[in-house]
């Protein structure tokens, strides 16, 4: 398999009120984003909730969307642990279902020594069958790889490539610079600075707000592609002035409130993930509306589900 490209969404999970995957809400949400053109999913990462989910639910988050997704887009399938055990169960669960890739994160919440998260990778890559994209986001995690260290991990047999979600641009340079990038796909983490990576040498990006404004980043990435740094600049703004609204909110929380906005059904987070409704579910949709963004947000996001007046109309 070559490299990955474009715009992937980090896919939400569409939840039931009982905590299992609302299999109706995932594939209307699948088609939607692959109708708004979307190049891949990446499924319970950060924004899917997948370190707070049972391995129980997230193997079923992978059956689901592979099932749906039948081959159309590729899917990369988060098997990241606070256990080696439970990595290389959803690993090899992954493979089984039919992922094209997998990802993880370090192991996280204790300090580990570098050759302990070596043998993490090890370990999941001896029974891994597809591709593994390393997932480099340190803020959350905690844990800091050098440069040097990413790229040891990188040269591992069976590792592909990277997903960078750090806001470090001079490390993102050092280490699109010292990679083999025939061997080291990069792709990048923070929406907000999407043209950035992109500027740097980013192949595509996996993304939160991809969810609900793909159309964007497409053409976001499109306009820069051509050269037209003008456009992709004013584009990049715009996203970001959404995103913006959403960090007093929690930007997991608000994407489910935005979705729902927009006319999807994906239920709440995993607790302790806090719930956006009611009032302040109102209240994140006048901030968007008092700034001129809501607009902007529907004609930008998805085709819309069947019936929605805005289906196709974007700007």
């Amino acid at each position: 398999m070559g490299k990955f490209t474009g715009i992937w969404p980090a896919l939400v999970t569409p939840l039931t009120p009982e905590g299992r995957v609302d299999v109706e809400a995932v594939e209307q949400l699948l088609e939607s984003l692959l109708a708004a053109g979307v190049a891949g999913f990446y499924v319970c990462g950060g924004t899917g909730e997948g370190v707070l989910l049972s391995p129980d639910v997230r193997r079923e988050m992978a059956e689901v969307v592979i099932g749906a997704v039948t081959g159309r887009v590729p899917v990369m399938v988060h098997v990241g642990a606070l256990s080696t055990e439970v990595a290389v169960d959803l690993a090899q669960h992954a493979g089984l279902a039919g992922a094209d890739a997998i990802s993880a994160v370090p192991p996280f919440y204790y300090t580990y020594p570098f050759r302990a998260i070596l043998d993490y990778y090890r370990a999941i890559l001896a029974v891994a069958d597809v591709p593994l994209y390393l997932y480099h986001i340190p803020a959350m995690t905690g844990v800091s790889l050098s440069v040097e260290q990413l790229l040891e991990l990188c040269a591992l047999e069976g590792v592909a490539g990277l997903k960078y979600s750090a806001h470090d641009l001079f490390f993102l340079s050092r280490l699109l610079a010292m990679r083999d990038p025939d061997k080291v796909n990069v792709l990048s983490g923070p929406d907000e600075l999407f043209l950035p990576c992109l500027a740097l040498g980013c192949e595509g990006a996996i993304g939160t707000s991809y969810n609900f404004m793909p159309r964007l980043y497409i053409d976001i990435m499109q306009s820069f592609l051509r050269g037209e740094l003008t456009t992709a600049r004013r584009l990049q703004f715009a996203a970001n002035g959404i995103i913006t609204k959403l960090f007093p909110y929690g930007v997991i929380p608000a994407t489910k409130a935005l979705l729902a906005m927009l006319g999807y059904r994906v239920g709440h987070g995993v607790p302790p993930m806090p719930p956006i409704e009611g009032e302040e579910a109102r209240r994140l949709r006048k901030d968007l509306e008092e700034a001129g963004l809501f607009g902007l947000l529907r004609r930008n996001a998805l085709y819309g589900p069947p019936g929605d007046p805005m289906r196709g109309k974007l700007a």
